[in-house]
């Protein structure tokens, strides 16, 4: 209890109420990003059938829809795709919401997911939007389904929300669906100036003042390290203001910075395309979903004698990649688990 009243009264020293740097989804926080926003609404108000919203993990995909969900009734929000075809029929609660008492009474939902278009389209009568985060995760299955409702439903925008492997999936095993998306837009990091924004917004929602106990130079590593991503800056910035409470310092610049590791700002893409390709193909795993562990990398290593031998080796370039900067790792549970640096990430994105 002593540490806890001594971290709150490091804060109070900077007038913050509690940490501004926490993960939670919160609209009022969201900066940058005002060009992809402004295409994306143009999309919309065109009545665009379908759109999707790209961008790397952390990029801020799921915080831009929660900040333009907020802003109209219109826009319906799902967090995960249906797992199941039977569980697009639930699809039609979020469309009902708005009818009259009496008419939700007698409205006899449908009960088989062929009758789906046709319910729909006897209760939008003004233009929806259906925003769907973590497409990627969807099965072959339902994502055939959406396209049907793509295809049938008036009055209606479906927006995919997901990593850039969806493209991926969508080229190998739903060609007709990709050639349905009118717009792609690309989330990549913010800019120094955004990043900057971020830190100071957040710090003046919590009661603090301008980017303090921040100092301005501290900000330029935060960006260098982080790449721009949102994720990652709140992440940092979570990290180095829990250094700042516990040696009390009075402000936080790149004097704590003697045990943080800086970042290879000598890696280009040029420097990806130069390693051995055993390194390139882990690079190319661990982009497509990371974290990744050791063991879920061995199916791509075949020509290995052995289970055993191919963990080895994997482990062994994994090492060697942390020391040139291209990938870092977490511990989850009693494994590690690795993903891209954010410099790594910023310099695919760039590619």
């Amino acid at each position: 209890m002593e540490e806890i009243e001594e971290y709150r009264k490091w804060l109070e020293k900077f007038k913050l109420r509690r940490n501004p740097f926490t993960l939670e989804i919160n609209p009022d926080l969201f900066v940058g990003y005002r060009e992809q926003i402004s295409k994306l609404l143009k999309n919309i108000e065109q009545r665009q059938k379908l759109i999707l919203l790209s961008g790397p993990t952390g990029s801020g995909k799921t915080t831009i829809i929660s900040y333009l969900t907020r802003k109209s009734k219109d826009f319906i929000y799902l967090s995960k795709p249906p797992r199941e075809i039977a569980d697009l029929l639930d699809l039609a609660d979020y469309f009902i919401r708005d009818l009259g008492f009496l008419r939700k009474i007698f409205l006899k939902k449908p009960k088989k997911i062929n009758d789906l278009p046709e319910f729909l389209n006897k209760i939008i009568k003004k233009p929806k939007v259906l925003f769907i985060d973590e497409t990627h995760e969807a099965s072959v299955e339902v994502l055939e389904w959406i396209r049907v409702l793509v295809d049938h439903v008036r009055n209606l925008t479906i927006v995919f929300s997901a990593l850039p492997v969806f493209e991926e999936i969508l080229t190998e095993k739903l060609e007709t669906l990709k050639k349905r998306i009118t717009e792609k837009i690309e989330l990549n990091a913010l800019t120094r100036e955004e990043v900057e924004e971020l830190i100071r917004k957040r710090i003046t929602y919590a009661g603090g003042e301008d980017i303090k106990p921040f100092t301005y130079n501290i900000v330029d590593y935060i960006y260098n390290r982080t790449g721009g991503f949102p994720r990652d800056v709140i992440l940092l910035c979570n990290r180095l203001l829990n250094l700042g409470a516990e040696k009390n310092l009075e402000f936080i610049g790149v004097n704590v910075l003697d045990k943080e590791e800086k970042p290879k700002e000598n890696l280009k893409i040029e420097n990806l395309k130069e390693l051995p390709e055993k390194q390139r193909l882990l690079i190319n795993i661990i982009a497509e979903k990371e974290p990744v562990t050791p063991n879920e990398m061995v199916k791509h290593f075949k020509e290995y004698p052995s289970e055993k031998h191919a963990l080895r080796a994997i482990n062994n370039l994994l090492g060697r990649l942390i020391k040139q900067g291209y990938v870092e790792r977490e511990k989850i549970g009693k494994t590690y688990a690795y993903k891209l640096t954010p410099y790594t990430r910023t310099i695919l994105i760039k590619a």
